[in-house]
């Protein structure tokens, strides 16, 4: 598990889509809908994806099969403690699973 102090910022916005994500209703991100969508840069996709991965091996993040990310109460809390709330600008890059165009409007 990696300390807090130790998270990347590349962590520290997974755990902020992830948290986005669950408080639209959705609690879990599809890597491979984040990997297809158009409003986020190529390399940034993956470095997300890739952070999320590493991260599933900690307490912060799950991974339910192969594609789908959800974050912990762990992560929850520490992402809560650090920053107080989850930012408008992950809206942009959250792909949710099935009905995600719908959640974010």
């Amino acid at each position: 598990m990696t300390a807090p102090a130790e998270l990347t910022d590349i962590q520290w916005c997974v755990l902020d889509l992830l948290l986005r994500a669950k408080n639209k209703g959705v609690p879990r991100v599809n890597r491979m809908e984040l990997l297809r969508s158009s409003s986020v840069l190529d390399g940034v996709k993956v470095k997300l994806v890739f952070a999320a991965l590493g991260m599933c091996n900690g307490d912060y993040v799950e991974l339910h099969g192969q594609h789908d990310f959800e974050i912990t109460a762990a992560g929850e809390q520490l992402f809560l403690a650090r920053y107080a709330k989850p930012t408008s600008v992950a809206d942009i890059v959250i792909a949710l699973p099935d009905r995600s165009r719908e959640v974010l409007q």
